[in-house]
This record gives C-alpha cells, sequence and structure tokens, in this order.
C-alpha cells in the first residue's frame, strides 16, 4: 500500500501563494475589524484549500480569531466567486448568538438565517427558507440532529463546524449524518485539533477528505504512525500529511504582543436560604420545598442539583415567594449574586470601563440560562 504521504502529494495539488489582501475583503463586504497578519495568511490558506480540497481543519489556539478568518473566507466566496450560498454554520448553542453578532457586525451583507426553537418554530422557519433567500444557516448540532431529513436536502457550498471536536468519532451520530449532506466544501475548527490519539485526528481528516482518508484505513493509519513520538521520521512524515489540511498556530508565535489571559478565582458564601436547600440535596429530601412539583422530584441528579442550588435558589419551582416581584431578595437570596453586587458597585466608582464588568453580568446571565 502507497503511503498516505504519497497519496496526498499525487492527489493535492501544491500550495501556492495567494493574492488575497484585506482590501478585497473589504469591498466583498468586510468591516468593522483589521485583520492582522496571520488572520490575513490564514483566510489566504483557506481559499487555497478551497480550491484544492474537500476540506480543511482551522486549528488555531483560542483567541486568535478563528470566526473572522471564517467570515472573510465566506465572503470571498461570495465576492471572488460568486456564490450566494447557502453555507452552513454549526455551532454549540452556548456560542451561537456570538456568531450571530460578530456577523452582523463584520459581515452586514451577508443574510444571516438562525435555525433555533421548537418544534413548532422550526417548522415555521423552514417554510420561510423555501421562499426566503439567506446565505448563512446557523443551528447546533442537536438541531441539525433532529431536522436532518430536511437540511439535507439543500446542497451546501460550504459547511464549518465549531468546536469540531464533536466529530472526533467517525462512529458518532453527528458524524454519520454530516457525512450524507451534500457539502461541496467542509471547514472544522477546533482549538485543540491533536491530542496524542490517532484514531481521533484520522477521524477528522475521514470527515474533510473522505476520497483520501477512507474510515476503512483507520487502522492502516494508527499502525503507520502510532510511534510517532519515539521516531522523528515518523514525526516528519505526519507532519507532511497533515500540512495540506491543517493550520495550527499559538498565541506566543503569531500574537506575542496580546496580553496573557489572567483569571481570578472569587469565592462566595451561601445565603441562608442556599444553605437550606443545599443541606436538603444532600439529605435527598424533596419534600423540603414544600410545593406539588417539588414533592415529585426525585434529585438524581445531586451535582446538578447543588450547581442550581449555589447560583441561586430561585432556579428550583415553588422558591420563589409569591406574588413574583423585582427586589433586593433576587439578589440577597444569592451568595454569588451578592458577590456580583459587590464588585460591580467597586468597578463602577473605580476607572475600569462599562463593558470590564457588564461581561461579569454576560458570563452569569449566560450561565442561568444554560441551567433553566
Amino acid at each position: 500500500m502507497a503511503s498516505f504521504h504519497q497519496k496526498i502529494k499525487t492527489s493535492v495539488p501544491e500550495e501556492t501563494k495567494s493574492s488575497l489582501t484585506e482590501k478585497d475583503l473589504q469591498k466583498w463586504g468586510l468591516q468593522g475589524i483589521q485583520l492582522r497578519a496571520y488572520q490575513l495568511d490564514g483566510v489566504q490558506w483557506l481559499t487555497q484549500c478551497l480550491a484544492n480540497q474537500q476540506g480543511c481543519i482551522l486549528g488555531d489556539e483560542m483567541g486568535l480569531g478563528k470566526t473572522c478568518q471564517t467570515i472573510s473566507l465566506l465572503l470571498y466566496m461570495r465576492g471572488a466567486l460568486r456564490q450566494d450560498g447557502p453555507f452552513l454554520v454549526l455551532s454549540p448553542l452556548s456560542v451561537m448568538d456570538n456568531w450571530r453578532s460578530e456577523m452582523e457586525c463584520l459581515s452586514p451583507c451577508l443574510k444571516v438565517l438562525c435555525y433555533y426553537g421548537d418544534k413548532d418554530k422550526r417548522a415555521e422557519l423552514q417554510r420561510d427558507m423555501n421562499n426566503t433567500h439567506y446565505h448563512v444557516l446557523l443551528t447546533t448540532y442537536e438541531l441539525c440532529i433532529k431536522d436532518a431529513s430536511f437540511l439535507k436536502r439543500r446542497k451546501w457550498k460550504v459547511l464549518v463546524v465549531d468546536e469540531a471536536h464533536r466529530l472526533k468519532n467517525h462512529n458518532s451520530l453527528l458524524h454519520k449524518i454530516l457525512m450524507e449532506f451534500s457539502l461541496d466544501f467542509r471547514v472544522l475548527l477546533t482549538g485543540t485539533p491533536i491530542q496524542n490519539n490517532l484514531t481521533e485526528l484520522y477521524s477528522l481528516l475521514s470527515f474533510i477528505q473522505p476520497s483520501l482518508f477512507p474510515t476503512d484505513q483507520t487502522e492502516d493509519f494508527t499502525s503507520t504512525y502510532n510511534q510517532v513520538q519515539t521516531q522523528p521520521t515518523l514525526a516528519s512524515d505526519l507532519q507532511r500529511v497533515l500540512q495540506p489540511f491543517l493550520l495550527r498556530r499559538v498565541k506566543a508565535e503569531v500574537a506575542a504582543d496580546l496580553p496573557m489571559k489572567t483569571e481570578i478565582l472569587m469565592y462566595h458564601g451561601l445565603s441562608a436560604l442556599q444553605k437550606r436547600y443545599y443541606k436538603a440535596i444532600l439529605m435527598k429530601d424533596p419534600y423540603a420545598f414544600g410545593n406539588e412539583q417539588g414533592n415529585k422530584t426525585r434529585l438524581l441528579n445531586i451535582l446538578m442539583q447543588l450547581r442550581k442550588c449555589v447560583d441561586h435558589p430561585y432556579l428550583f419551582d415553588g422558591v420563589e415567594p409569591e406574588p413574583f416581584e423585582m427586589g433586593e431578595h433576587l439578589i440577597q437570596a444569592s451568595g454569588k449574586l451578592c458577590l456580583l453586587d459587590s464588585m460591580l458597585a467597586y468597578l463602577h466608582q473605580g476607572s475600569l470601563s462599562l463593558s470590564l464588568y457588564l461581561i461579569h453580568i454576560f458570563h452569569y446571565v449566560l450561565l442561568l440560562s444554560l441551567l433553566l
């Protein structure tokens, strides 16, 4: 059997330097951002992959702008190649709104349709999709799986999968379903493309380039490179195999001027109400919640229930006093909100900008929305 490197060498054209400039992207609709040099290099690399391959993996470290590079690729396709879509973007629910806002800010010329909601709302969206022109359909993995029979009827110019580690198992439901879609080009975004697991790496490669990496050759690939960590020649050969398909940059190499991320761990206590229900959960006492719904609740997932209690006791039905009213009790019932309230007051008096402390509110609201 020919080596993987030899197959790629004969099948994938050699990379040539792209003449794409930021002015070109601005002409096609990019605004609100000035791309860094490495980001423009990334967009150029994506356009080369588009011309030569079935797909690629953009594996930049988190914080280097994978989203803006991908949006620039979509603008290139629409502006330079005259392709109006449709483009399909899959993301976790937690970052779906970020994708929508980034597209509205950086590429307002691209019409984005957010595909989410309950069954009735999605049925209405499906009817609208047949009569409404759009460039980008933005949705989640879960809804893509649920409504695969509808979504795979379309011929998608590009599929973008954010946090593509969901595809590291070729037997996963998402991997199998997406392989049934009609896709001209596939872009996987992941900050952790290689984690010392050759099977997972091959799963990503087989998804973006199934003609060169068929799933039935997984064992051949893993057996060929299973000594890659101890044999430099194997490591060099694997690097040549990955080079056309994977672009990986880290901050230390391309953005040394960016400040290092700093995390501060803040501890907080529990309110009297939280202590009461925290103890009730640990004692598995469903009757402590004092309402009909609570009496029927069996607290099987203790950890999740404790997390809810630590965030805010009002997340449990029947705990918030009726009639429901806005007031200080919303803050005082949660030790975390009491700490956040004190922090906001302190930051407001200081010289830090409003945007800095609004980030704290956003993350807390996001946490509550995920728990509800």
